[in-house]
């Protein structure tokens, strides 16, 4: 589709996709009306055009690095890319031998049922 529209389209002499009728860059205000519209009736109401630039970032870094990421965005700093931009993983570690001693005694047997800790009492800490 997008080969067609460029054999198609007017002398783009900036080589752009999604350009004007004659050729020139399409304004801002024109690509978010366009892009409601394409958008309406549907449920990907909450993709935007920076959702669009998350993908990219994220793609790009796992493909390659941070660092052409950030190159694509135009970004100075790959900081900004991979705090803002890049997608971090969804699904926490697995933590659970961690958390199982919670409900230990220092023994390693389970604590008895309905102690609990005080408000002013440091993780580890014992009261008789």
């Amino acid at each position: 589709m997008l080969l067609a529209r460029k054999l198609n389209a007017a002398d783009n002499p900036h080589d752009a996709i999604f350009a004007s009728r004659r050729g020139t860059w399409l304004s801002p205000n024109n690509v978010r009306r366009q892009w409601r519209q394409a958008r309406a009736d549907t449920d990907l109401a909450w993709v935007t055009p920076h959702t669009f630039r998350k993908t990219v970032a994220t793609l790009t870094k796992h493909e390659a690095d941070t660092k052409r990421a950030s190159a694509q965005l135009g970004h100075s700093s790959d900081e900004v890319t991979d705090t803002y931009y890049i997608a971090k993983p969804v699904q926490a570690p697995d933590v659970s031998e961690i958390l199982e001693r919670l409900g230990t005694g220092l023994d390693g047997q389970p604590e008895a049922v309905g102690q609990t800790m005080q408000t002013d009492d440091e993780p580890g800490c014992r009261h008789p």
